[in-house]
């Protein structure tokens, strides 16, 4: 065992002993798609936001073993730094034998899974009293969940994640997506309440209608939020989230209110969801373009079925005559040999919803770019470039005012940086100056790269 492992166990074993001693709830969240949109309504329903609620939810991508200690302490990754460690370390010790308090109540907990074991580890540390699973892939689309390139199968991938509900403890609930079939299926591995959100009929909350709002400019129509209708035990209201866009971001409300219904919180404090949720960085966010232009920023990562969902909602996007639909995007990772195949059918899907121009960049642009042309784009209406500066400026000169651009790729890491296509974003944002508050990797760190 190296000291990384080492000094992991370590800092998991606190965190196991704080949520026993402290009889801390724990709601913990997983999936291949949603669960960070899904994590953020979690925490808005809950008002994580508001110290003496006694609420913390996953910070950034802390979702794996050494992600969750660094939830229950409190803490940011120490990285290389030394001095930080040696904190961390003294915290975990203190927590280990009672004489440092959490002061919380309850964890909203993403747990993710890159390799199989990695749920049952993390459900050891952190009993989950409520499972949430959002999605691991949309049964219309073919294609492979984010991650499977590290499992087997895709049934070995969803084995993975059923390890939270199976995982539950005495009297806790299962929230299942019933639209994804996988999903719902895990709804027979636990003798425990079982509540269901989605489109399907027969949902606890079912997502009854969406649509993004438009609003008429002289430029044409602009997206200006999301608004959804919720059907929930006889009662039907409607939402409306300025902002952001997307089915997914529907899904995520859909199984924050299912938790609402599995805690008995008031209707009130539901309905007030839109008013506390704030949109995440790179998650389907509504920003103002340069030349008039409306971008819509989907770059925090990408998986066959969250970019497919984002070429429809753009496609579904009710525009004037003379406004034009431009999607700017990159490689999805993780795909292990079904990688060309993915990006090949999310060329062919823009081809078949008719976008005006298909951007495309990264070490499987050639791949969607013959996806599109093979399924009817024009060749002047696919466009190869090899990496995002050049897009963005591109982009710059192609469009408009009235057009509406989408931008989503995956994130890469600080070591492989990716396309990190939210460059692309920041090219064409009206006011740059926010891209800080608004672009997804904007720290010191990503900014060397």
């Amino acid at each position: 065992m190296g000291i990384q492992s080492m000094l992991e166990t370590f800092l998991g074993a606190s965190a196991r002993a704080v949520i026993a001693r402290e009889r801390l709830q724990v709601i913990a969240l997983t999936g291949s798609i949603g669960k960070s949109t899904t994590k953020q309504a979690v925490g808005a329903l809950l008002r994580a936001d508001l110290p003496e609620q006694g609420i913390r939810v996953t910070q950034k991508n802390y979702n794996n073993e050494l992600g969750v200690p660094l939830t229950v302490f409190g803490r940011l990754a120490p990285g290389r730094d030394l001095v930080a460690w040696i904190s961390l370390l003294w915290v975990a010790c203190c927590a280990r034998f009672g004489f440092w308090k959490s002061g919380l109540r309850v964890l909203v907990l993403e747990m993710g899974a890159d390799k199989v074991g990695d749920i049952a580890y993390l459900t050891k540390l952190a009993p989950p009293d409520i499972a949430i699973v959002t999605a691991i892939a949309s049964e219309d689309s073919g294609a492979t969940p984010v991650h499977a390139g590290n499992y087997a199968s895709i049934d070995a991938l969803v084995q993975e994640k059923s390890q939270l509900v199976r995982a539950l403890t005495r009297g806790g609930t299962a929230i299942l997506n019933a639209d994804d079939p996988r999903v719902f299926a895990m709804r027979h591995l636990t003798s425990e309440h079982v509540l269901t959100f989605g489109e399907a009929d027969g949902s606890d909350v079912r997502i009854a209608r969406t649509r993004v709002r438009m609003e008429e400019t002289l430029q044409g129509r602009k997206p200006v939020g999301l608004e959804m209708t919720i059907e929930c035990y006889q009662r039907t209201d409607t939402l409306f989230f300025p902002d952001v866009y997307g089915r997914s971001v529907a899904y995520a409300v859909a199984a924050a209110l299912a938790l609402g219904e599995a805690l008995d919180i008031s209707d009130e404090q539901m309905l007030a969801l839109p008013t506390a949720f704030a949109p995440m960085p790179g998650r389907t966010r509504i920003i103002a373009g340069i030349k008039q232009t409306i971008l819509l920023d989907d770059t925090y990562n990408a998986s066959p079925s969250s970019t497919l969902s984002s070429l429809r909602d753009l496609a579904g996007m009710e525009l004037a005559p003379g406004q034009r639909r431009v999607a700017c995007l990159g490689e999805m990772r993780e795909l292990g040999e079904t990688a060309q195949t993915m990006h090949r059918m999310v060329g062919a899907e823009a081809a078949r919803l008719g976008l005006d121009l298909l951007v495309v960049c990264g070490i499987f642009a050639h791949a969607m770019a013959e996806g599109a042309l093979a399924n009817g784009m024009k060749p002047e209406s696919v466009k190869v470039i090899e990496d995002t500066p050049e897009a963005g400026l591109f982009i710059q000169d192609w469009i408009k005012p009235g057009d509406i651009v989408l931008a989503k790729a995956s994130e890469g890491t600080r070591q492989t940086k990716g396309v990190r296509m939210e460059r692309v974003i920041k090219e064409l944002m009206a006011d740059p100056m926010n891209a800080d508050q608004l672009l997804v990797r904007q720290g010191e760190a990503w900014q060397r790269k």
